[in-house]
């Protein structure tokens, strides 16, 4: 028996949920992503764990008794706090879809994990003895920075999968194995809607390396497919582009400032045909630079938003230059009143342009003070 040392031996989250089962099995098991993200160095954002040897009846008597709320019945699955509780089981596809499966109990612990999708994601740890469990040969896929399938049939059951493996790749700084790329490449998302698709774009804005899974994305030629647009003749420009900015924004709206402005796609119907979240569109619209830039350029971003929080602020040498200008952590303050332009008699189209070269001048004039 394999023993696994962790964090959780002493979780007082964990030790109450041993006490409030110990009556009713032994084979309580963490599984999937969390024990990944703990081997990984990182801390889960929650836990799922499989209950064995317990009946439904007794499980869903139990699951009430805790106060978990169900969900997905179907599937058996509970959530408590940070934890989810569900019943092992096994898939098999009967239908059209992500959620065309029909769904059986199994008690068998090497049995319930094939339906997992990845071999990092099927690892198990018993809450009471520490066993840990790794059937799929996980550990060494997760050594070697692999990211591998664990059954042909049943990963290509689940067109998500595809999408997933591209949002782990991206995370985890993960190779997809070439057999499960070319399982991949005979796969078609075609099933999936919009929503979901989304679901796992949003993943994936978030991941540390955007460049390889914008990479898989169109090795995969799903970028035509989710975005409407072919980036391949310059996808190597802006792959470069995209590992040297993610060091310094980390601001999940990168890809699509990026994507969308230095290939001067239309974002209005970019976001019409995505139907990604309107903040994304709002933040794509920030200004975009893409080589040099000045001081004046700079101070004019500042006057909406600390540069800080400008997506275009994605080298060291821009940062240094927004702190030495003083508009790092803080807008730039005009001291121009609109109202003093209304008095003198201007308005409309006039006022506008009157007010724009005030600022002008203004931040001319507070250039020249800094030298």
């Amino acid at each position: 028996m394999q023993i696994l040392k962790t964090s959780l031996e002493n979780n007082p989250d964990i030790n109450f949920i041993k006490n409030f089962l110990k009556a009713y099995t032994k084979r309580a098991y963490i599984v999937g992503g969390a024990l990944r993200d703990l081997l990984l160095g990182l801390s889960p954002a929650e836990y799922d764990i499989e209950l064995y040897d317990i009946s439904i009846n007794d499980f869903n008597n139990l699951m009430e008794k805790l106060g978990a709320q169900g969900f997905g019945k179907s599937f058996f699955v509970y959530k408590f706090r940070n934890y989810d509780f569900s019943l092992p089981r096994t898939e098999n596809k009967i239908s059209h879809g992500h959620k065309g499966f029909e769904v059986s109990i199994c008690n068998n612990e090497r049995l319930a994990s094939k339906r997992r999708d990845f071999t990092i994601n099927a690892f198990m740890f018993n809450i009471f003895n520490g066993e840990f469990l790794d059937f799929h040969g996980g550990l060494n896929d997760l050594k070697r920075r692999k990211l591998k399938h664990i059954d042909d049939v049943s990963f290509k059951e689940d067109s998500l999968r595809i999408l997933r493996a591209i949002a782990f790749s991206a995370r985890f700084n993960f190779k997809i194995d070439n057999k499960t790329f070319k399982l991949m490449q005979d796969m078609s998302i075609s099933d999936l809607s919009i929503d979901r698709i989304n679901l796992e774009l949003y993943k994936f804005f978030k991941a540390d390396n955007l460049s390889l899974g914008f990479f898989y994305l169109q090795k995969l030629n799903l970028e035509k497919k989710i975005f409407g647009f072919d980036s391949s003749l310059k996808s190597g420009e802006f792959i470069n582009l995209l590992e040297k900015t993610r060091k310094f924004i980390k601001n999940e709206a990168l890809f699509l400032y990026l994507y969308l402005n230095y290939f001067k796609i239309n974002k209005e119907l970019f976001f019409k045909k995505t139907k990604l979240k309107k903040e994304f569109l709002v933040k794509s619209k920030q200004t975009y630079f893409e080589s040099d830039l000045s001081d004046f350029d700079l101070i004019n971003i500042a006057v909406k938003i600390p540069l800080k929080r400008w997506l275009g602020l994605w080298n060291e040498e821009r940062i240094l230059r927004a702190k030495k200008l003083g508009i790092y952590e803080n807008k730039f303050k005009s001291k121009i009143n609109s109202k003093d332009f209304l008095a003198a008699g201007f308005k409309g189209k006039e006022l506008g342009l009157k007010l724009k070269q005030a600022l002008q001048d203004e931040i001319l004039a507070y250039l020249k003070d800094l030298k």
